[in-house]
């Protein structure tokens, strides 16, 4: 809906304070100019209601999926019909919007076209747009915004930080590791087809999308080889810091929200990736259900990088299974604060023989009366995984080296590693 500017609700002010004074000092002659005051206005508002823009926006994204904190290039046409005006367009970053900028006159034979960058702030299926258009009158007395409404989602994943040589070892195979040149080559090679309604979004090839204009999904089977697994712990009772916040995306529900959660996300992200260019095949862990169909990046870990994407503190269905995990890989657990029937669940993750680590981020929970001040790391120290609590503070390479014992300078004691070996 149209509405008046500050300016055009000045001269209505203006108009009847004229009018007002004509009669008083009984001046006549104020009177035209009140009537000129207070028509202005309200031409103006009639100019913009007749002025509605008509169009359809598309929108290419650069590149397809995100990471976080890494610039993402926008490239908006609007075709259809639609005078000059200014724009805003809602992105997932603080403040919250693109722009302000000039979409100049778009005419059914000339459309119109808009490019900017942002930078993803969260993690997660993000919405970019809608579009708004701002039309004016040339006297900017009357404003009219048009909601465009059209929308695109972007998977936005955590942010990976390459990780040096660390405590899991290389997988030992006859054919040995897959190198880069290969891994990268297989992810090439898989035979794609034209999406379907009920295919899975996690089999949405994003790279080939991209090219084709169009949804592409995978119809090849991963390959097989050694595997790696990564246990992460996603309930709000592991975190000291959790909160509840509102969901910007559902104003109606609260969700947990966690500084440290958020690192031990990007850590496991970074050990993901480590891990596949090592040669493993990664399964990701949790004690929490995870979200069903989520999408999935390109390479050798997407479907784990866009599940920790879309991963979200929650609480746990009901008790858990504390049997001992099928097969021997080697795992790498993530967690911070984990209760006790979470600490025994993720020692059930690793077979006696299988190399294990485990990095605990912020300080351990106040146990009152216990005389260990960290008896989560104990139980793990005593089980033959190797250890390191650290601080949030540090990256996600220097709490990997931590695992090795290294680079211990100006560190509190929690935040050592301890272990039986380096696996």
């Amino acid at each position: 809906m149209p509405r008046l500017t500050a300016r055009g609700i000045a001269f209505l002010v203006v108009a009847v304070g004229l009018i007002a004074l004509a009669y008083v000092l009984e001046r006549p002659e104020l009177l035209p100019i009140a009537a000129i005051a207070g028509a202005a206005p309200l031409i103006a508002l009639a100019a913009v209601a007749s002025s509605r823009p008509r169009v359809r926006v598309g929108r290419q994204l650069d590149p397809v999926v995100a990471t976080e904190g890494e610039p993402v290039q926008v490239s908006v046409t609007v075709s259809g019909r639609a005078r000059a005006a200014e724009w805003i367009e809602h992105v997932p970053m603080a403040p919250g919007y693109a722009g302000p900028g000039r979409l100049r006159e778009v005419t059914a034979t000339r459309p119109g076209s808009i490019g900017y960058r942002y930078w993803p702030a969260r993690r997660g299926l993000q919405t970019v747009g809608p579009l708004l258009i701002e039309d004016r009158d040339p006297f900017a007395l009357a404003l009219r915004v048009t909601d465009t409404r059209a929308v695109v989602a972007q998977l936005v994943l955590p942010e990976v930080t390459p990780l040096p040589a660390g405590p899991v070892p290389d997988p030992s195979t006859e054919a040995g590791p897959r190198t880069a040149r290969s891994r990268e080559r297989a992810d090439d090679d898989v035979v794609t087809r034209e999406y379907r309604d009920g295919d899975a979004l996690r089999r949405v090839h994003w790279r080939v999308t991209a090219r084709q204009g169009e949804l592409m999904v995978r119809q090849g089977e991963p390959q097989a080889g050694p595997h790696a697994r990564l246990v992460v712990d996603a309930q709000s009772l592991g975190y000291l810091d959790a909160r509840l916040v509102r969901d910007a995306s559902a104003r109606s529900t609260r969700t947990s929200s966690s500084a440290t959660f958020e690192w031990v996300v990007r850590m496991a992200a970074s050990a993901a990736v480590h891990l596949a260019e090592r040669g493993y095949t990664v399964e990701l862990v949790t004690p929490t259900p995870r979200v069903a169909d989520a999408p999935a990046a390109d390479g050798p870990v997407g479907d784990v990088l866009g599940e920790l994407a879309r991963l979200a503190l929650g609480d746990r269905a009901g008790d858990l299974d504390e049997r001992s995990a099928p097969g021997a890989p080697p795992v790498v657990a993530i967690a911070s604060a984990p209760d006790d029937q979470t600490v025994r669940w993720m020692l059930a993750q690793r077979s006696p023989r299988a190399p294990a680590v485990i990095l605990l981020a912020g300080a351990p929970a106040p146990h009152p009366g216990e005389l260990d001040p960290d008896p989560v790391r104990t139980a793990f120290e005593r089980s033959g995984w190797t250890t390191a609590r650290v601080s949030i503070g540090r990256t996600p390479d220097d709490a990997w080296l931590a695992l090795l014992g290294e680079r211990h300078d100006a560190l509190p004691d929690w935040a050592i590693a301890t272990g039986a070996g380096r696996g």
